[in-house]
Parts: structure tokens; C-alpha cells; sequence
């Protein structure tokens, strides 16, 4: 089997860049050519921003052969800004998963007896060689960490779960849940630990600001979406079967989808909820500002249409 060889692309100056897009068939209606110049040097870069073409088709034939249908540069822009707005919401809203989940993990740890100590050791000999390693080496970054160095080094060889919680990362804690789930028997916890894994891709995305929203096509998603969670989309009237399982095989909406699920059922505090409330609504007024752009564009105008329901019936009880 040949090899395929890819060639070195040089790198584009901002003229070059803006070009390159008007050969592509995107025009500069919404943002003059010069005021794209001075989005892309100061704002944000090319690679990420033309990201979002690809929620855009192409012409396959005639004088626009590969062009792209009806995409101006303020849409790309827009956008952009939308999910870097997705992106602090959503980060915010996984910091809260995080610590309600640690507290869930105490409690229940208090409730059956454990001491704390031993439920943390048999999670690490659970692990094989492998990920053993790769959870010591993660726990022994915090030894000279100006945050965590002090715990760490109070507690040099054996850790008690109120330690441990806070010296792992969140990838870390969602697999030490999913252990707790299978040491308390706990069906109900097995199924939030399976929704607490995707929880974890879109956090992490979020957390490294990769791009969430620039492919919004059907059919992507690699594992099926949780009952609990399809169950309650059931409950939107306004959203019918079939709109619902296409919109929830996009792996990002699914994740999305998910994350605002396990959050209302994971944070309890009224007042933590609240500002939950008040940063999906700023959210939403964003994603829905420029809805006109995206009329002919079903993928992205159907796709917002239906993060609003979600976040209309789950959160804001519109």
C-alpha cells in the first residue's frame, strides 16, 4: 500500500490568507477585506476561524466547481464567537460537575463505612502496570505545586479519599467514579459514570479551546446516547423522534446535550444553579443574535434551533 505523502504548505500572509478565501468563494459582504485583515492579525487566526467551513457545502460542478455556497467572512467571524462564548460556558459548568461530584463521592464514601483510605488503595491496584504509572505521574506533578504541594507532601505514601480527590485530574476522577460505581453496586451511579465520560471529551475540549461547533454534521458520534438522556429529550414536544436522534449523532451536540443533563442532576446548590441559569442565557442570546445569517444554511440554523429547546426546557423553563 503507497504511502501518501503530504507536502509542506507554506505559510500564508494575511493577504494571502483573505485571497485564498475569496478563490474559495467566500465573499466579504458583512466584513470588508480590510477589516478581515485586522480581524486575523489581532483577533484570531486563520487555521481556527476557517475551521467553520466545514458546516458549509460546496458547488460540484460548473464555473463555481469547489466554491463554497452562500458563506460570507462575518459568518465565519460570528461563529467563532459563538463557540468561544460554548466554550466558558460550558468549562464553567464542567468545574461544577467536578466538585459536585467529589462531594457525591464522600458522601457516599461517609454513608457505606469507608474509611477512606483503603477504597483509594484498591483503586490504584486496580489499575494495571500501565495506568498505574500514568496515575503516578499525574498525582506527583502536584509535589511542587503551589497549590497542592502541601497535601501532597503531607500524605507521601497513602493517600485518604479527601486528598485523592483533589490531587487528580478530571479524566482521573471520572474513572476512580466508575469504580466507586462498581465497588457500591450502584446501577444508578454506573449509568452517571458512562455520562460523566462524555462529559470529559467536551470539557476537555472547552479546557483547550479546541473548536466545538466547526463540523456539525450527522453521523459522527462514536457511541449511542445515554437513555436517561434521550428519555428526557422525549419529554420536548416541540422536538420529534426523528430530529432528535439526528441531531444527538453529531458527537458535539451529543456531548453538549449530555453535559446540561448531568449538570442539573448532579449540582444541587440553588444558587450554583442559578448562575448556571444566568450564563446559558447570556449563551443562548449570543448563539440566536445572528440567526438570519444561517437561513440557508440548514445544518447550522436547525442545530441552534435545537441547543434552544434544550436549554429552554431543561434550564430556563421557557
Amino acid at each position: 500500500m503507497q504511502q501518501e505523502i503530504f507536502q509542506h504548505k507554506p505559510m500564508l500572509s494575511v493577504d494571502d490568507q483573505v485571497q485564498h478565501l475569496k478563490d474559495k468563494g467566500i465573499t466579504f459582504q458583512l466584513v470588508n477585506e480590510e477589516e478581515a485583515k485586522e480581524y486575523l492579525r489581532n483577533n484570531n487566526y486563520y487555521f481556527k476561524l476557517t475551521s467553520y467551513r466545514k458546516n458549509y457545502e460546496k458547488y460540484e460542478d460548473g464555473d463555481n466547481d469547489g466554491k463554497y455556497i452562500s458563506l460570507d467572512f462575518g459568518y465565519l467571524k460570528d461563529l467563532a464567537i459563538i463557540d468561544m462564548d460554548l466554550r466558558y460556558m460550558l468549562a464553567q459548568l464542567s468545574f461544577d460537575i467536578e466538585h459536585y461530584t467529589k462531594i457525591e463521592l464522600l458522601r457516599l464514601a461517609e454513608d457505606l463505612g469507608e474509611d477512606g483510605y483503603a477504597i483509594c488503595e484498591d483503586f490504584i491496584n486496580s489499575q494495571t502496570e500501565d495506568q498505574r504509572n500514568r496515575l503516578m505521574n499525574e498525582i506527583n506533578r502536584n509535589e511542587n505545586s503551589v497549590y497542592c504541594g502541601d497535601l501532597f507532601s503531607r500524605y507521601p505514601e497513602n493517600f485518604p479519599l479527601w486528598v485523592f480527590l483533589e490531587l487528580i485530574p478530571f479524566g482521573r476522577l471520572v474513572s476512580f467514579y466508575g469504580f466507586c460505581a462498581s465497588r457500591f453496586q450502584d446501577k444508578k451511579m454506573k449509568n452517571k459514570y458512562f455520562m460523566l465520560k462524555t462529559c470529559k471529551d467536551i470539557r476537555n475540549a472547552a479546557a483547550h479551546s479546541s473548536c466545538i461547533i466547526n463540523d456539525l454534521k450527522a453521523d459522527t458520534a462514536q457511541y449511542d446516547t445515554s437513555y436517561e438522556v434521550l428519555h428526557k429529550l422525549a419529554r420536548i414536544k416541540s422536538v420529534s423522534k426523528n430530529v432528535r436522534e439526528k441531531k444527538m449523532s453529531n458527537a458535539r451536540v451529543q456531548q453538549i446535550v449530555t453535559l446540561l443533563y448531568v449538570y442539573e442532576k448532579i449540582v444541587t446548590s440553588k444558587g450554583v444553579q442559578e448562575k448556571a441559569v444566568e450564563r446559558l442565557r447570556k449563551f443562548e442570546e449570543r448563539m440566536m443574535k445572528n440567526i438570519e445569517y444561517y437561513q440557508d444554511n440548514d445544518m447550522i440554523r436547525t442545530n441552534f434551533d435545537f441547543l434552544k429547546l434544550v436549554i429552554d426546557n431543561w434550564h430556563l423553563n421557557v
